[in-house]
């Protein structure tokens, strides 16, 4: 197999558009530059089938990017572009995977948060086994990003609930519930086991954001 490149993205210059869209052998083919244990846990958060993770869907997957120009081919070696490189990025230093399930009326909306040291990224899947991606703003925390999106999907669906399963590559998995109470408070519930659950009813938005913060940090880091 060719090598495949990552090249470092300027500040302001060739970012990524806001939301990108990914099939699904070009997602195979970036699950599969990484590590077995990271290619693994990517493939099993993104439900990723191991007959999918096969060498002949990988190469249909580096050869739509390259038709997308999200990779650039040098000989034999294949270097990233865009979208494509951060995805990549954010999938093979991978560091902790949040499910995340937003409860609404019509049904149930399910994603995948994905961090790194350095980037962080928001995918949803969409029909034929596609995901579209959204990037962290560097600015911005784990937690402010996963507070947005559950601002979001309030403003949409006033009543829904929200979930979010984290975990680490060896941690036992969290599980937080959160459901808006109306004047900007927030119910909240850690569950451990199925039946017994810490709940705080009516946080203000702070006391989600520390929530927030303390379920997605980072090993070896405090939460901020």
């Amino acid at each position: 197999m060719t090598e495949t490149n990552t090249v470092p993205a300027p500040d302001t210059a060739g970012q990524s558009p806001a939301v990108t869209g990914y099939g699904a052998a070009e997602i195979a083919y970036l699950i599969s530059q990484g590590t077995n244990g990271l290619k693994e846990k990517n493939a099993a958060a993104m439900q990723v089938r191991n007959d999918v993770l096969t060498e002949q869907i990988a190469a249909l997957g580096a050869s739509s990017l390259l038709a997308r120009g999200e990779i650039v081919a040098d000989g034999d070696a294949m270097e990233l572009r865009g979208g494509a490189r951060i995805l990549n990025q954010a999938l093979n230093a991978a560091l902790r995977w949040t499910e995340v399930a937003m409860v609404n009326g019509t049904g149930v909306e399910a994603a995948l948060y994905i961090q790194a040291r350095d980037v962080s990224v928001f995918l949803q899947p969409a029909a034929l086994s596609t995901w579209f991606m959204v990037v962290k703003d560097p600015q911005a925390s784990d937690a402010q990003m996963l507070k947005q999106i559950l601002e979001s999907n309030v403003a949409r669906h006033p009543e829904a609930a929200m979930y979010f399963g984290s975990e680490t590559v060896t941690g036992p998995k969290d599980h937080f519930f959160v459901r808006a109470s109306g004047n900007g408070q927030w119910d909240v519930a850690h569950v451990e086991k199925p039946g017994e659950q810490d709940r705080t009813d009516g946080v203000s938005a702070e006391a989600l954001l520390d929530h927030l913060a303390k379920l997605v940090s980072l090993p070896g880091e405090a939460a901020q």
